[in-house]
Parts: structure tokens; sequence; C-alpha cells
């Protein structure tokens, strides 16, 4: 089994029933496996052959899906760009993956730098476009058999936001991707009866290898949204009827405190994952009581797959990540390599067999976060004595006051615990003095006055050391957030040291 073949075998089990939703429609398993196999004949008859990228900026939908699954079944490198990102992200990553063709909307289509589009040797448009190839004519070919020429070629190469640096070309081989796949299937017991809603991009490693592919694989069904919108959101979530949802938790507030999240039927949901950033308290607390069961967090990186859960099955801690996942082995190591005791923090280390080749043309990176087949995640955690796995910050983000160290995310916590707070993020912001200080960014709950600076200073002061209180606060009623849905610390950086005011 391997990511090209997944589709083939479900249309053979499942043949009409669904498999995908979007506001065109919906698709079955047989329908979508002939679209896929017409469209991996149609970009061979492009001239692309096994091992070219095939690079995609389109939005969630069902030709996103389709096209990649035809760049597998064609054993081309898909290479699945966010809609989200900036133009010269587009042309960085287009050139540095040395991708041949692009398949693309009209609109964005524009967002493309001429210089990199220059160096494409084809543009494959979804509506009218001067100088491209009509994405209809793709289709119109017949059906064609699965390229094999190589036991495991690299299928899918994902490029990370680049918020500190370039972005990160990440590769994965398509039978490492199915072997994931089907851990997860195993670790949420997911089966044929499941069903879920992508709110991202479903050319994002969580949502293509935890909710669609996933879905392809067991018979179920993905709806897909054509972007994160609350209102769109419950507007679906009756018909839907998902199962499992997997949002990141600025996503996942967004539709929680939409009102469409109290007056929908839960019934149907039995897991609610949340993962890419810490989950705040108020998150915790407003899920359970809105849908009634408790909020799993899960972690995991774009090279490692996901690599620990709450156990969906098993005991919940919250506020925990819970647990390795199945195939995984996570350790927390000091500086030195030895493994912490349970209670200390360490850096977060991983290892599994499906976890990325490597940094695409960067043998140098990918020398320095792999090592003996363990990969530094840059994150610190510490475990407690059950085995979970308490998330506390990336290592960069760690602030050093002066010598004394400072975790955002127990700043963070000590904040929304406040009556008033809905929830905070605390970066390090420069000091002539200390070489780093804290500056915390909060929103309020709705009609909730805001309490003000001074009274959260002291909040935190009477509860946390000296260092750790914030120099200055903010009410940021918009956060910022990366094409992943993450927080976008960096961003809250410059925020910060400008004034602590959004421009």
């Amino acid at each position: 089994m391997d990511f090209s073949t997944i589709l083939d075998e479900s249309a053979r089990k499942f043949g009409d029933r669904t498999a995908l939703t979007a506001a065109g429609g919906s698709l079955s398993f047989a329908k979508l496996a002939d679209r896929v196999s017409r469209l991996a004949g149609g970009f061979a008859g492009l001239g692309l052959s096994p091992g070219d990228r095939l690079a995609t900026l389109l939005p969630n939908g069902f030709d996103l899906v389709a096209t990649l699954l035809a760049a597998a079944r064609a054993e081309l490198i898909a290479v699945p760009l966010p809609p989200r990102f900036a133009p010269p992200q587009i042309g960085y990553a287009l050139r540095h993956s040395g991708s041949r063709a692009l398949v693309t909307t009209p609109a964005l289509l524009g967002n493309v730098p001429d210089d990199a589009r220059a160096s494409l040797d084809v543009t494959v448009a979804t509506g009218d476009a001067p100088d491209t190839t009509p994405f209809a004519d793709m289709l119109s070919g017949a059906p064609t058999p699965p390229v094999r020429t190589a036991p495991d070629p690299i299928g899918l190469l994902m490029y990370t936001s680049g918020t500190t640096s370039r972005p990160k070309g990440v590769a994965h081989t398509q039978r490492r991707m199915a072997r994931r796949v089907d851990l997860f299937v195993g670790e949420l017991a997911l089966t044929a009866a499941d069903s879920t809603v992508a709110v991202a991009d479903a050319g994002r490693p969580a949502v293509l290898l935890g909710q669609v592919l996933p879905m392809l694989r067991v018979g179920g069904r993905t709806h897909l949204l054509p972007r994160p919108d609350p209102a769109l959101f419950w507007a679906q979530y009756a018909a839907a009827r998902p199962t499992y949802l997997f949002t990141p938790p600025g996503v996942a507030f967004d539709l929680i405190d939409h009102p469409g999240a109290t007056g929908a039927d839960h019934a149907a949901l039995r897991v609610w994952i949340t993962g890419g950033d810490k989950a705040p308290p108020a998150l915790h607390r407003r899920m359970a009581e809105v849908v009634g069961r408790p909020l799993l967090e899960m972690c995991g990186m774009t090279e490692t797959g996901f690599y620990a859960i709450n156990p969906p099955c098993g005991p919940v801690k919250v506020g925990s990540i819970g647990l390795a996942m199945r195939g995984v082995a996570v350790r927390l190591v000091a500086p030195d390599g030895n493994d912490v005791p349970p209670g200390e923090v360490g850096h977060i280390v991983v290892r599994t067999p499906d976890m990325m080749i490597g940094y695409w043309n960067d043998t140098l990176q990918t020398h320095r976060v792999l090592r003996d087949g363990w990969l530094d995640t840059g994150d610190l955690a510490r475990a407690d004595d059950d085995g979970y796995l308490w998330f506390v910050c990336r290592d960069k983000d760690m602030i050093s006051r002066g010598g004394s160290k400072v975790a955002p995310a127990m700043v963070e916590e000590v904040l929304t615990a406040h009556p008033a707070v809905a929830a905070a993020a605390v970066v390090g912001v420069s000091d002539p003095r200390y070489g780093q200080v804290p500056f915390a960014f909060y929103r309020t709950r709705p009609d909730t006055p805001d309490p003000g600076p001074d009274a959260l200073k002291a909040w935190v002061a009477a509860r946390l050391d000296a260092p750790c209180v914030p120099v200055g606060f903010a009410v940021l009623d918009h956060w910022p957030v990366t094409d992943q849905g993450k927080l976008d610390r960096s961003r809250l950086v410059w925020i910060a040291e400008a004034g602590g005011q959004e421009v």
C-alpha cells in the first residue's frame, strides 16, 4: 500500500459511496478515482515524467485533492503551496523545488512572481487565463494505470511557512505517508462510519494525512470548506455531521465562540482534536461547555507527522499533548543528550520509520536535525510519572531575561486563569539591560470588561516570580497566524516592539 493506491482500493470497496463533499456538490469514491486517473494521464500528456515536481496553488476543493492524488499516481512529486503564501514565498518554493508545472486558479495566478512563472514549463489554470492550459483538458483523456518506476518514490514536498527563515522543503515518500495514515486510522479507530470537515487547506500535512487520506482509506467522508469561516462552518455542520475534527487552537477558538456553536447538535462528534500550538485553558473550558466532551491536544511536525496525542480511548489529561503515538518513539533529552527525569524540561526528540527523508536541496539542515535516527523537534516539554507529555514552548520562544529562563506557556496559563482573559500569548522582546523581557497580548471574554495592564500585572506577580512578569500588556482582537494556522509569534514580537499596536 502506498499513497497512490489508497484511492484505488477504496474505490473497489466503496464505489458509489460519497468520498468528498464541497460547495460544488459531492464525489463518490468511484468518480474521484476516475477523475484522478484521467488527470494523471493528462499530466503525462504535458510531458511530465516520474520525479518531476508539480506544484499546486489551489483553494480547498475537489481540484486540489484530485491533483495531489493524480500526481502520486503519475509518480510526480506534488508541491502543495498554501493560497495564503505571499508572492515571495510562492516564488521561492517554485524555484527551490524546480517545479516544472503549476496548477492554480486565474485569481491566484496573479500572486505568482513573473520570474517564477517563467521558470515553469507549463501552467494549468482551472478557469480562463492567458498562456495557460485549461484544467478541463487534463480530464478529457482515458483513465491511466499507476506509474511504477521506483519501490518508494518521493511523493510530496511540503514547504514550511518560513516566518523566521526561508521556507524549507520537507520531502516525504509515498509509502511512508501511507503507513502514517494507517497508524493514524488505528490510533483513532476510524471506520467507514466516520466523517470530518476540513477547515484548513487540504494540501497541508495535518489535513491531508489526518483527515482527507484517512477518510479515503476507510471509506469515510470529508467535507472541504473553501476557507476557515465560522459562519460557513456551522452552516455546513448539520449536514456534514462530523464524527471527528482537527483544527489549530486559534481556529478552534473562533469556531467555538461563534453563536452557531451553541445551537448545533454535537451528538455525532466523538473527537475534536487540536494541534499546531498550545491550547489555552479557556479553550478547553469552552469546548467542554459547548460540545460536552474534552478537547484532545495532539502534537506533530511537517517533518515527523503526528507524534503525540491525548488518547481518544484512554484517560485524557487536559492541557497535556498526551502519549507517544503508534509507531513513534519520543524522548525528552538534556543538552548533553541524556534523558531527563519526569518533571524536568527537555528537548523533544522523535524517531519513526515514517518521518521525512530530508530537506530538499539542503543536506546541511537535514544533518542538523537528524542524528542517529532521532529528529530534534526544537520543542521543549516535560513528562509526568504516567508518561504524558506537557508542552512548554518552542526552544527559540523561550525567553532569557537577564539569565532567568521564562517559559511563555507558563505565563500564558496564569493569564488565562484570570476570569476576564479568554486567550493570551507571551513573547520575548529586546531589552538593553536584560537582553529580553516578556510582553503579553491577550483577548478578553465576551461581554467582560478589560481588566487593564495594571490589574493583569498584579495578577501575574502574585502567582509567578519577578522575571516572569510581563513588562507590557496589549489587547489584540485579531491574532496573526501562519499559513498553517499557528500563532505567528514572530509577528507578535514585531507588534510588541512597535508599541503593542498592529499597523
